[in-house]
């Protein structure tokens, strides 16, 4: 997905959020602020906004010296999903189709997004996406690649929602298929991690990889070869969120998106509407 016009005032709202939750000394927000401002003219036409949002963080790290200023919020995230996840996997083994149900609970746990928003209700955003109309009209293709396939890649997206993650793997080992999950590289927003997929157990259903990446999203410019050779042997690929949507929507591969629609932008591509719950397969 290419950048818009419009996601450019949400470039220096990114940056502005970052810098303050990196630090409280305003002239430090004020020259993050300012770089940024920089490099907004020089983005290339074809870039995507996880180009930039690549560029914002780097900025924002070396400005205020904070390597992971979302390391403690992320762990609270974690805790806060586990806490909830016992009730939704008894929910989810209880429905009429469990892998149904798993890929809306993950789906709507995508709320956590701190590059949208700090401002989300986690249960709230869970319980309407059991219970209300959702854009999951591809969940029929995907059923029958599954039948064609032992093996997923599951791309993470945030902190919080890789325990939700977690049950829509378990429901596909269930279904017999072997999950390699992938995190990113380095710490980025509330990206997930390797330290992450192993606080939540993650490592214990399913293969763990890294995708070499440091950016707010999947894009195989900013991956090492060991991953893009993964992806591109990959027979089924399902990849989480707004991000890895962004960085890999024009990749010919067999990719599934599935993620809460948190920006018109992405609404717009989707041809859907803001805050719906998404399974789409790719182009």
């Amino acid at each position: 997905m290419k950048v818009y016009l419009d996601c450019i005032p949400c470039f220096m709202r990114q940056a502005l959020e970052a810098a303050r939750w990196a630090t409280e000394d305003t002239r430090k927000q004020r020259t993050v602020l300012d770089e940024v401002a920089v490099l907004i003219p020089s983005l290339p036409i074809d870039a995507t906004p996880i180009d930039m949002g690549r560029k914002i963080h780097r900025v924002v790290k070396e400005v205020t010296r904070t390597l992971d200023p979302y390391r403690e919020v992320k762990r609270q995230c974690n805790d806060h999903a586990l806490k909830l996840s016992s009730q939704f996997r008894k929910r989810v083994e209880g429905s009429g189709d469990p892998l149904l149900a798993a890929l809306k609970l993950a789906a709507a746990s995508n709320v956590i997004d701190f590059a949208v928003t700090l401002d989300f209700d986690l249960n709230r955003s869970i319980e309407e996406s059991l219970t209300n109309d959702l854009d999951l009209v591809d969940y029929p293709v995907l059923k029958e690649r599954l039948e064609s396939v032992e093996e997923v890649l599951y791309i993470g997206d945030n902190a919080g929602e890789i325990v939700f993650d977690r049950i829509v793997v378990e429901q596909l080992n269930r279904l017999g298929k072997k999950i390699t999950f992938v995190v990113r590289g380095e710490p980025i927003i509330n990206d997930v991690t390797i330290e992450d997929a192993s606080y939540v157990g993650m490592d214990k259903i399913a293969k763990v990889i890294t995708s070499g990446s440091d950016a707010p999203g999947t894009s195989l410019r900013y991956c090492t070869e060991e991953f893009i050779d993964t992806f591109n042997h990959s027979k089924l690929i399902l990849a989480k969120g707004q991000g890895n949507f962004e960085g890999l929507s024009d990749e010919d591969a067999p990719l599934f998106f599935l993620l809460k629609v948190k920006c018109p932008v992405v609404a717009r591509e989707l041809n859907t509407t803001l805050g719906k719950i998404v399974l789409r397969a790719g182009e």
